[in-house]
């Protein structure tokens, strides 16, 4: 009898020692006080506990759903504001989530749909954070880069090895990746992989091959054709087209393969083929595709217009303040001044040049025959001098009377049209190389996106 009451008496006491009814308890009212994070994290002390209490289970699967869509919500915030390494954190933080949950026997449901986002997000920053180690080793800052490599460790466990000591651990991950992305055809990844090897070895294994191979499957051949003019002004589409040419090679895109006019045309003649037939899209891209191009820029000036006033003198109406004595009101008194206007002209020699651009262009898909991208663009630049003459006074000159006994102002302007020193219009040369550039740069900006870097 008497060890039967000790058997019950250690039953009693371990029941109500026990911690997981505590923190189920506690995880109940932070849920029912909609605090989702609390209440997880008592449900998940409950099973640490208790692995096999069912109501913690459950509890921790409900609340710790919502906690993990959550988290990445904040991830989906930082994608949108562009804050990569703010999101790959985010992600990570949401994978040690996950696993801290499974490994108390609780599997949540995992938004696959970001995977993939991820997976450019989390490449683009290491490789900048890659980018970053290679120019801390070349400037021997050892130690700086040595933290690069580790913080990328942390991220791809690819490069848990990787150290300035060893080149060969750097280079590997490196190596792996590009052989992937080449699988995948994802090949400007892979040639920036390989790139990068062999910038650092260009011994190491086969990576000068694999870097030519995959920038030959990635390029984009394009081809520019001659700017056609729909105005009667000679010159201007020989200007924009050279324009668009620089534009596109100064963007040095290594994927990008600018064919201008005379290549074109020799391409062309090897498939007996004349310029002058390609007039529309689907004749541009029946052309392109035969010699082997992705995509075909047209262009045309549709308006042009130069103008250029000369030089002209106009007469205009200011007022000149004068100071008049007056007689003194009474016998031995003081004379009275008082500041008086007249009206007077002033010359104003004036010059303005002007020169507006509209173009419109279509790029073509060699592949589809459809137009992928089209606009009108239109830009001006103008140029006007003012330089203002008086045989008289100039700063008692007004452009206005005054209101009441107030003084007139003199505006800034105004005072600044007769100190103007004489100089040159920019030229006709100069608007025209302006106008050209800013057009091509806008040109460039919309086309990008197909064109890839």
């Amino acid at each position: 009898m008497k060890k039967l009451l000790s058997i019950l008496l250690v039953i009693i006491t371990f029941t109500s020692c026990d911690p997981s009814k505590r923190y189920m308890k506690e995880g109940d009212k932070q849920y029912l006080l909609g605090n989702n994070d609390g209440a997880s994290n008592y449900y998940y002390n409950a099973l640490l506990v208790r692995p096999d209490k069912e109501e913690a289970k459950q509890g921790l699967k409900k609340t710790g759903n919502v906690v993990l869509q959550g988290k990445f919500g904040q991830f989906s915030k930082h994608v949108v504001s562009n804050e990569n390494q703010q999101a790959v954190m985010q992600y990570i933080a949401c994978k040690k989530y996950y696993d801290k949950c499974k490994s108390v026997g609780v599997e949540l449901e995992w938004p696959s749909m970001y995977d993939p986002i991820y997976e450019d997000i989390k490449n683009e920053y290491i490789s900048k954070k890659y980018d970053s180690g290679l120019e801390l080793m070349k400037s021997n800052k050892y130690e700086m880069a040595e933290a690069a490599f580790s913080e990328i460790a942390l991220i791809d466990s690819t490069y848990k090895d990787a150290t300035v000591l060893r080149v060969k651990s750097i280079v590997e991950p490196l190596y792996q990746h590009g052989q992937k992305m080449m699988e995948i055809e994802n090949y400007k990844d892979a040639y920036r992989d390989f790139n990068k090897i062999v910038s650092l070895d260009a011994t190491y294994k086969n990576a000068v091959a694999l870097r030519a191979d995959a920038l030959a499957k990635a390029s984009v051949g394009l081809g520019v054709l001659p700017v056609q003019n729909q105005t009667r002004t000679q010159g201007f589409d020989v200007r924009l087209y050279q324009q668009i040419i620089a534009t596109l090679v100064q963007a040095k895109n290594p994927f990008l393969k600018v064919v201008d006019r005379s290549s074109l045309e020799s391409m062309l003649r090897e498939q007996q083929l004349g310029m002058s037939g390609i007039v529309d899209p689907e004749s541009a891209a029946k052309a392109g595709k035969l010699i082997g191009l992705k995509y075909v820029l047209m262009t045309a000036i549709s308006d042009l217009v130069y103008e250029d006033t000369g030089l002209l003198g106009d007469s205009l109406v200011a007022y000149e303040a004068y100071t008049e004595t007056l007689p003194p009101a009474i016998p031995n008194g003081i004379p009275q001044t008082v500041t008086r206007f007249k009206k007077v002209h002033y010359m104003d020699s004036h010059q303005k040049r002007r020169l507006y651009y509209r173009v419109f262009y279509q790029l073509v898909s060699t592949q589809t025959a459809q137009v992928v991208a089209s606009e009108v663009l239109t830009e001006e630049v103008a140029d006007e001098m003012h330089n203002c003459t008086y045989a008289g006074n100039v700063n008692s000159l007004y452009p206005e009377l005054p209101a009441k006994n107030t003084m007139p102002a003199k505006p800034t302007e105004f005072r600044e049209q007769f100190n103007q020193v004489k100089r040159q219009l920019v030229s006709k040369e100069e608007m025209t190389q302006k106008v050209c550039k800013v057009i091509s740069q806008k040109m460039m900006e919309d086309i990008n996106v197909y064109l890839g870097k």
